[in-house]
């Protein structure tokens, strides 16, 4: 079949969803954020995707949080990602409380879902987790309404799906430490209330190139 391919990073693909169906349907300026094994944001500026010159852009898991701080598996020390994805928080817990019932060995979904189980029971090891990563997303948050103005920052992914509820109060409370007042202002922290986010962006790149096309038709 004589049909155009749309390939792009699954990021993007959640950003360009939250843009036209999501928390940026009525605004310009968006930044999607992706917890899960890794870290990544998706970018929108000015009502379009922000993709870099090598469509690298979005790397925020990959951004210094802590000099000389935990390994990363970039080979790098100190990035977002050691912190705030699903091997950082589990180490956090290890920290926390090295024997804890709620580690389930090299299992970071199930960990992350007791962790979920925990925090929502009020348990005190999961509320200590919660709060230093609060602490760590918060400041990595700041560092992107800071750079890039946003009108409204989305918290998605696996892990931020499970445990967003729980990070959003101390997070906005560590946003609020760093972040500058004007950008601040502006900008709104929500979490992601669209499902299967990454197959909605896909869809919608399909749909944008085959809107482009019929334009360019028309133009001529």
């Amino acid at each position: 079949l004589d049909l155009p391919l749309y390939l792009d990073n699954p990021l993007k693909a959640c950003a360009i969803a939250e843009l036209w169906f999501g928390a940026g349907r009525e605004v310009e300026n968006l930044v999607m954020l992706n917890l899960g094994t890794g870290v990544g944001a998706g970018i929108v500026v000015n009502g379009a995707l922000y993709r870099g010159s090598t469509n690298s852009a979005g790397e925020w898991g990959h951004t210094t949080i802590a000099l000389d701080g935990r390994a990363c598996r970039c080979g790098a020390h100190g990035c977002m990602e050691a912190y705030v994805g699903a091997p950082g928080i589990v180490q956090h817990l290890r920290d926390v409380a090295p024997d804890s019932p709620l580690l389930h060995g090299d299992d970071q979904t199930a960990t992350i879902a007791a962790i979920a189980d925990a925090a929502g029971r009020g348990d005190p090891t999961a509320a200590e987790v919660i709060r230093v990563t609060a602490r760590y997303l918060g400041a990595g948050i700041a560092n992107m309404i800071n750079l890039f103005n946003p009108d409204v920052v989305v918290l998605g992914g696996w892990v931020g799906m499970q445990l967003g509820a729980f990070l959003l109060p101390g997070l906005r409370s560590s946003v609020a430490r760093t972040a500058l007042s004007q950008p601040l202002a502006a900008a709104r922290i929500e979490m992601c209330q669209l499902q299967h986010t990454t197959s909605i962006g896909a869809a919608t790149f399909a749909l944008e190139g085959y809107l482009a096309t019929a334009n360019a038709k028309l133009r001529d």
